[in-house]
């Protein structure tokens, strides 16, 4: 498989994956920073990419989704080649397509339909279960716990997130607050990979 020829050290993809968070917030709220009208009770996150109607965050908020799509693509692409057995190999599989996703979130903005709508949908319903998948792969061969156990957790708490909260009783009547909760849990487990990543390249040495 052309994936498995990939190889990207463990000090890049260690970057890459630190890289992900400080991308995506730093463009996630500098859009909000520009958009005094944005309600974390009453919109989706989207709302800020629309740039027919807000053009003075959808710059920042469009661009974010863009490079963070691009980096976390780059780093399910590297770690591919790290996977032990086809369950972990095949939520990875799921975890690309969930980049590719999240830049099509990105490149086609809200007001892009229906492009917009199918690209959201799939990135938030392929990220918690590429998680959850690989997640049951690394219990299974006992290739990390820690990652292992949280990638479950990432992809149970997603579910619940979307499928078990009572949103509108507790007065949110948005997306934006399921929307970030969810990709949150999936955040951390890219980071807790780069920091293993890390340590192993010995990049925190001099």
């Amino acid at each position: 498989m052309v994936m498995k020829l990939i190889k990207i050290s463990d000090k890049t993809l260690a970057l890459i994956g630190f890289l992900v968070p400080l991308v995506a917030y730093v463009g996630i709220f500098s859009a909000i920073n520009n958009a005094p009208w944005f309600s974390w009770t009453q919109n989706a996150l989207s709302d800020l990419g629309n740039s027919q109607v807000h053009p003075e965050s959808a710059p920042y908020f469009n661009m974010g989704l863009m490079t963070t799509g691009i980096l976390v693509t780059i780093f399910a692409i590297g770690i591919y080649s790290h996977m032990r057995n086809i369950v972990e190999k095949i939520g990875v599989i799921l975890f690309i397509l969930s980049g590719i996703s999240l830049f099509g979130i990105g490149f086609f903005p809200e007001h892009a339909k229906p492009w917009h709508y199918v690209f959201s949908v799939a990135f938030f319903a392929l990220f918690g279960f590429a998680l959850l998948i690989i997640g049951i792969g690394f219990v299974i061969s006992k290739h990390n716990l820690l990652l292992g156990i949280w990638g479950i957790i990432a992809g149970i708490a997603d579910a619940i997130i979307w499928l078990a909260v009572p949103w509108r009783s507790l007065g949110v009547t948005g997306v934006a607050i399921p929307e970030f909760l969810s990709s949150f849990f999936g955040v951390i487990w890219i980071l807790l990979y780069s920091i293993m990543l890390a340590k192993k390249a010995k990049l925190f040495h001099a």
